[in-house]
Order: structure tokens, then C-alpha cells, then sequence
């Protein structure tokens, strides 16, 4: 990649911390349920707040970063890439990859529980819904939900700590030597990583189409089985409402982490995986 596109990758990045607090508040509130499907690529608010941002001198704020060329592998650009970090919600994108490697079945349903939701936040998914995983895999990714992923973990049929040693062991056969799993949301900080290892998971992640697939949707909507009504979902994130080709892309936050981001993106001279913690 050259100097001009990292510098331009750098703008795009910027551009999305500058709107991160505004998505926090917005995607933390309960979108209002409709009775009309939108198409999977609706815009909604984004597409409007990304037309006003014009990104001036860039200054990488992120406390580690790291862009890799997708085909090669060589390190393009790089800060603090060795430093050991809480990944955030960056983890589901692990959690993504073991569930789908038990092969589930998506159309099944599964019902969430309380356990399910103590102690994750706010979430659009009820005690006692029933959804199938396909839309609780949606509901994962695109609105980074603790309760969709815990879900998720369960429908396994594993123990959340047998889960947990699944993510831990794909980390260790990736070559991911400084990232260690607690649980599988991202909820707490002792999920971590390092911007070199952890690009190593976005690149595999993103070669699963389904994985990619979901995460590039600007919205998404589903009916539950049980209940009468319909769940609009919009991704949390913003470069989706860019001109850029996003291959992939996952957000995450927590106060300890700042605002974490993952992203595959294409241009003319190929396809980066960027990491930044």
C-alpha cells in the first residue's frame, strides 16, 4: 500500500472516532420496532452524519494500530504494535468463528434467557424471545449485543469456560502469543491482545463469508417467533456509509479500552486488514 492510501486509511479511521460517541448514544438506545421491512443496505442517520465530516490534519490517536497487506502479509503501517491491550467488543469477532466452527444450523431457535442478559447491558432481545441464530448472529455483530452473543456461546451446548477455551485455543493455533480470552462478549478487560496479533484473527475472520457478509449489512431487520413485532437493526459501523469498499468490518468499546476497530478494506492496489486498540 502507499503513502498516499495509508494516509487516507488514516482519514477514514479518524472519521470514525470522530462519530463514535454520537453511534455509542444512538445504537445504546432501542431502535423503534416497524411493520415494514427496509432493504439491507437502508443508510439511516449515518449516511447524512457522514456527508457533513470533511477529516482536516490527521493525528492517530488510537494507542496501537497496525494496517498488513491482505495478500502478502508485510506490515504497512504500524504504532505500539506489540503492546498488550483489551480488545473490546473486537472479540466477538473470535466468538463468531468458534460458534460457526461447531457448524450450527442457523435456522434453529434459540430462546433467550435472563442469564443471558445479567449483567450485558442494554440490548433489543428480551427474556424469553425466541429468535433463530441467524438473526442472534446478526444481532452480534452489527449492534456488538452481549446478550445476542451470549446466546450465541450457549446455543453451543458448551460451558461458557469450554467456549472460552475454544477461543483460546484458535488464538494460540493462529500464532497469537500475547491475546487471552476471559469470556466472550468483550466485556471485560481482561480480553487482550496486541494489534499484530489480533490482525491475524480479523484477516481469518474475514475470509468466512458469513462473518464478512454480516458485517458489511448497513441494516438488517427480523421478526421474532414469539413476538409481534419487527427488530431494525443498523451496524455500529460508520465507514459502511462511506464510498469505501469495506470488506469487513467490527467496533468495540469499553472504558478501558477506548473505541477499538477492525476492518478489511479494498482499494486499487489490493485489500489491508487494519486493527486499532
Amino acid at each position: 500500500m502507499k503513502t498516499g492510501t495509508i494516509k487516507i486509511l488514516v482519514c477514514i479511521i479518524l472519521i470514525w472516532f470522530v462519530s463514535a460517541t454520537y453511534s455509542y448514544y444512538i445504537f445504546s438506545k432501542n431502535t423503534p420496532t416497524r411493520f415494514s421491512y427496509l432493504s439491507e443496505n437502508d443508510e439511516g442517520i449515518f449516511s447524512r452524519l457522514w456527508s457533513k465530516i470533511t477529516p482536516g490534519k490527521v493525528k492517530l490517536k488510537a494507542k496501537a494500530a497496525i494496517a498488513v497487506d491482505a495478500a502478502t502479509g508485510k506490515v504497512v503501517f504500524a504504532k505500539n504494535q506489540n503492546h498488550q491491550l483489551p480488545i473490546a467488543s473486537l472479540t466477538k469477532l473470535t466468538t463468531a468463528l468458534v460458534f460457526l466452527e461447531t457448524n450450527p444450523d442457523l435456522s434453529n431457535v434459540i430462546t433467550i434467557t435472563e442469564s443471558d442478559k445479567n449483567g450485558s447491558g442494554k440490548s433489543k432481545l428480551c427474556s424469553g424471545e425466541a429468535i433463530t441464530l441467524n438473526d442472534c448472529l446478526h444481532v452480534s455483530l452489527m449492534c456488538s449485543d452481549n446478550v445476542a452473543t451470549r446466546a450465541l456461546a450457549r446455543s453451543t451446548g458448551l460451558s461458557e469456560d469450554e467456549f472460552v477455551f475454544l477461543m483460546n485455543k484458535l488464538a494460540a493455533d493462529l500464532g497469537m502469543k500475547k491475546t487471552c480470552f476471559v469470556e466472550p462478549t468483550g466485556l471485560m478487560a481482561g480480553n487482550v491482545s496486541t494489534a499484530i496479533d489480533y490482525v491475524k484473527l480479523i484477516k481469518r475472520a474475514f475470509e468466512n463469508e458469513i462473518i464478512a457478509g454480516i458485517s458489511t449489512k448497513k441494516s438488517y431487520q427480523f421478526k421474532p417467533r414469539n413476538r409481534n413485532i419487527i427488530h431494525t437493526l443498523y451496524n455500529t459501523n460508520r465507514l459502511l456509509y462511506s464510498d469505501w469498499n469495506i470488506k469487513g468490518g467490527k467496533t468495540g468499546y469499553i472504558s478501558q479500552s477506548g473505541y477499538c476497530l477492525a476492518l478489511d478494506v479494498a482499494d486499487d492496489s489490493g485489500r489491508e486488514i487494519t486493527a486499532l486498540l
